[in-house]
């Protein structure tokens, strides 16, 4: 799984306790929602970017210390920390926590409400996943380039009825969005050569994805299985449409100004 990029910690004491909208089963609110209030915390009023749009350096590792993303489960350092802000930066974006204008970071057109409210934040949260299937910061969705494919976030929905109706090992997760994703085609006759197979890059996802939602707290992972929590079977993932204008900006800024 994607632990390191998807679920790169939680911040405990350093946001005010969400409502029980926002909590998860076990009472602890969910990964995504303690960082993502403080996230939206450091961002405050604003925040200065350099002139190409980027996080300064000093910022993208003070972040990097406040969101744990340097940090996986086992407590040793990630091979990747700015990524797990970059991800977490473009999530953000997406569920309207925090916004670019230019050279400046700033608070979303929804930051006040989801700051006050975390269930709705959560949802926002969750809503907000295939989307990133459109950024650089989400990942390299697979891109079958076949008349008539869909893209990877169509085979969300697939996969949700199927956990809907028990658990999954993460293979059959797999299987499940590959075949919704390629039932029209011959996909392999079609990879182009050299490129990394069409059923490992759709896995990749497909795990990515997973931990984006463990992150907030729709599915849990039992014994080597994937289940729907009961918040994520009151939900139902939407494939993604459009990704929404000036999020390219902090897509790119952890890359350090």
């Amino acid at each position: 799984m994607w632990e390191i990029e998807a679920r790169p910690g939680t911040v405990r004491g350093a946001v005010s306790g969400p409502g029980e909208a926002g909590r998860g089963e076990a009472g602890d609110p969910p990964t995504a929602v303690g960082q993502m209030l403080a996230l939206s915390g450091w961002v405050g009023g604003g925040r200065q970017l350099t002139t190409t749009g980027q996080l300064l350096r000093a910022d993208a590792r003070e972040l990097v210390e406040l969101l744990e993303t340097g940090n996986d489960e086992r407590g040793t350092r990630s091979v990747a920390p700015l990524r797990g802000v970059q991800v977490l930066m473009a999530w953000a974006h997406f569920a309207g926590l925090v916004t670019t204008d230019g050279p400046c970071l700033g608070p979303g057109p929804a930051a006040a409400r989801l700051r006050e409210d975390p269930g709705a934040l959560r949802d926002a949260l969750f809503t907000a996943v295939p989307r990133l299937e459109d950024s650089r910061s989400g990942w390299q969705s697979v891109r079958l380039h076949l008349e008539g494919s869909v893209d990877f976030s169509a085979g969300l929905p697939a996969l949700w009825r199927r956990l809907d109706a028990g658990s999954l090992t993460e293979e059959e997760a797999a299987w499940t969005v590959w075949d919704e994703l390629t039932g029209r085609h011959h996909v392999e006759e079609r990879q182009p050569p050299g490129l990394t197979s069409w059923r490992v890059v759709v896995a990749r996802d497909v795990a990515r994805a997973l931990g984006l939602y463990r992150a907030v707290g729709a599915v849990r992972f039992d014994d080597g299985r994937i289940a729907l929590t009961g918040y994520g079977r009151d939900r139902q993932p939407v494939a993604a449409r459009h990704a929404p204008a000036g999020v390219g900006g902090a897509e790119g800024a952890v890359r350090g100004g």
